[in-house]
């Protein structure tokens, strides 16, 4: 039972890892492209026009 329980724990630590990184990727696409991921004005850099 203790074995089930650690390899258990090691699946859930590597889908939680792959979680944040897909995360962290996700976040690296809206700020390269803000007019996709809906930024706000106040997101945006000055010099950028980020649309509507």
């Amino acid at each position: 039972m203790r074995k089930v329980a650690l390899w258990a724990f090691l699946a859930l630590c590597v889908v939680f890892i792959a979680w944040v990184a897909w995360g962290f990727l996700q976040f690296d696409h809206d700020i390269d492209n803000p007019r996709e991921g809906g930024f706000s004005g106040w997101q945006c850099d000055a010099a950028k026009d980020c649309g509507a």
